[in-house]
């Protein structure tokens, strides 16, 4: 099965950013860049999480340790994870390149994840996360690099944005 681009190039970016050390929620879209990681950047370590702010925690643990962690999760596990945000990243400035799956949007099929998919934007705006949206799968790479430079260079979490207009269309 071939990689989609958007895939590949968020794993150059998150490549490019120094981060070796990849904590993940499991998500259907972020598969491919799981399969993507494992074929391509074997110096990229995958860490598995059963909730979303255990990956913040391991994260965390990561960066006090010396690492560059990035941290993939789906927009509606970031109601979970908002403790683990404002309590520890945010305070204590432990920057980590987040990969945020979208759902939510437009053509969303489950109404359970409109609002949260609504609320991502103004909630990253009121915590002070920077964050931008992937529009094309040719900027991908560029963004999350630059996404992930952000991040540790200030010492404050920086977010992706994969939309579902970007990661189902080219999946199929």
């Amino acid at each position: 099965m071939a990689t989609p681009a958007w895939a590949s190039g968020v794993c150059a970016g998150v490549h490019a950013a120094g981060s070796r050390d990849v904590v993940y929620v499991p998500d259907n879209p972020l598969s491919h860049v799981l399969r993507d990681f494992g074929e391509r950047f074997r110096d990229v370590r995958l860490v598995l999480a059963t909730r979303e702010e255990e990956a913040f925690g391991i994260a965390a643990g990561l960066y006090l340790g010396g690492r560059r962690p990035a941290v993939m999760l789906q927009s509606s596990g970031l109601g979970n994870s908002l403790n683990a945000l404002t309590s520890l990243l945010v305070p204590y400035q432990i920057p980590v390149l987040m990969l945020v799956s979208m759902r939510g949007e437009q053509d969303e099929w489950n109404p359970a994840q409109m609002p949260m998919g609504r609320a991502v934007r103004p909630i990253f705006d009121a915590i002070g996360i920077t964050h931008t949206t992937l529009e094309r799968a040719e900027e991908a790479a560029h963004a999350v690099e630059s996404m992930g430079r952000r991040a540790f260079e200030s010492r404050m979490p920086a977010a992706c944005l994969l939309p579902r207009r970007l990661t189902v269309a080219s999946s199929q």
